[in-house]
């Protein structure tokens, strides 16, 4: 005889069975918490190294995003309110992607300049020279045409 064991996290007809999944959700969401609170910290710490590597690759990355939050504060003021705000207290966040966007810009810069300069190069080539007899093919005798007859019946004379 078999004996058959089971395990139940919850549902079972207690009162309490719904505290093993509360309490299963709880370690869960708070792992994810100090794994998001570990990783904003760090990148607190690298933001400036991350912001001074972004300006000597693609200054224009920086540039371009300040234009993009002023023409926000323009156009949607609450909007570009919120943008100031991410950036000033995001601003890991925000170094981590402009770095991310100027890394990526420059490998897709280098990447079309290498399809641009090998579509420019030449190869070498070879003269070939050409003989004579090369495809020179017999006169073509062409036969005569014979005359089209001219049958006539009651439905060609239709379209006459």
């Amino acid at each position: 005889m078999s004996v058959y064991r089971e395990f139940k996290v919850g549902g079972s007809n207690s009162p309490f069975g719904f505290l093993g999944p509360l309490l299963i959700l709880a370690v869960f969401f708070t792992a994810l918490f100090f794994l998001a609170k570990g990783v904003f910290w760090l990148l607190s710490w690298v933001a400036p190294i991350l912001l001074i590597i972004t300006l000597i690759i693609d200054y224009t990355v920086v540039t371009d995003f300040f234009k993009f939050v002023w023409k926000l504060l323009k156009e949607n003021t609450i909007m570009g309110i919120l943008a100031l705000l991410l950036v000033v207290f995001g601003y890991p966040i925000v170094a981590g992607y402009l770095f991310f966007k100027a890394l990526g810009k420059r490998t897709i810069k280098k990447a079309y300049e290498k399809v641009e300069n090998e579509r420019n190069i030449f190869t070498d080539y070879e003269e070939v020279v050409e003989e004579d007899n090369f495809l020179e093919l017999p006169p073509l005798n062409k036969r005569p045409e014979a005359p089209k007859q001219s049958k006539s019946n009651e439905y060609d004379d239709m379209f006459k």
